[in-house]
């Protein structure tokens, strides 16, 4: 290989190096992202219920079922119900149903759109109310609302969602790529790297008294 048929290869393979590195950026990014549509998180109960007995960011999926039930007292001391929160369909009738425990209790919405009455510890007391509009219902119970006993009802496919949690900070070693891909461009750098030298060095000291043509 004379000196101008080394320079084209050499050029060649630097250059399908640098589109390799280049391309596995992009691909492992896009891989690697990703984003929900809307109403595809947790429903947001407007913070309410973040404190309350029981609850863990995310509603009892009850939709579909024409009544549900909730006990009215739950939880290890009585002080909840149970479920906390539920996500249903416009008309379910959603049934609270006394536990017995905990005390004297009662179902008291925030906006007054139903109220059970004055609070009872009486075993096996029921309340209903049908649930014929959309959006989010929160409720507590009076004596014991300061304690957390609070609830929410969702109804409808088109509730509040909270919004994404925000990014993550990206980890400097990866730069917003996966580690594997990095890989790929580490090895593509050094080859070009390591081609420019060894060009560098035929340009500076001729080719080989082997090679064709001699040495220059």
């Amino acid at each position: 290989m004379n000196r101008r048929e080394f320079l084209r290869t050499a050029g060649g393979a630097a250059g399908a190096a640098a589109a390799t590195s280049a391309a596995s950026g992009p691909v492992a990014a896009q891989e690697g992202s990703g984003g929900g549509g809307g109403g595809s998180g947790p429903i947001d109960f407007g913070g309410y219920l973040d404190d309350a007995n029981g609850y863990s960011d995310s509603a009892d999926d009850q939709t579909g079922n024409a009544e549900v039930t909730i006990q009215v007292g739950a939880g290890s001391d009585g002080m909840a119900f149970g479920p906390a929160a539920v996500h249903v369909d416009p008309g379910t009738t959603v049934i609270w149903e006394w536990t017995g425990e905990g005390g004297a209790h009662n179902v008291v919405s925030n906006d007054e759109a139903f109220n059970s009455g004055s609070p009872t510890a009486d075993a096996g007391t029921t309340f209903e109310h049908t649930f014929e509009e959309e959006g989010v219902f929160n409720y507590h119970c009076v004596p014991h609302e300061g304690s957390g006993m609070k609830g929410g009802v969702a109804v409808g496919a088109n509730v509040p969602r909270k919004s994404p949690a925000a990014a993550q900070a990206v980890d400097p070693h990866e730069m917003g790529v996966a580690i594997q891909p990095h890989y790929v461009g580490f090895g593509a750098v050094l080859m070009m790297f390591m081609t420019l030298v060894f060009t560098f060095y035929q340009l500076k000291y001729g080719e080989s008294a082997h090679t064709k043509g001699g040495q220059n």
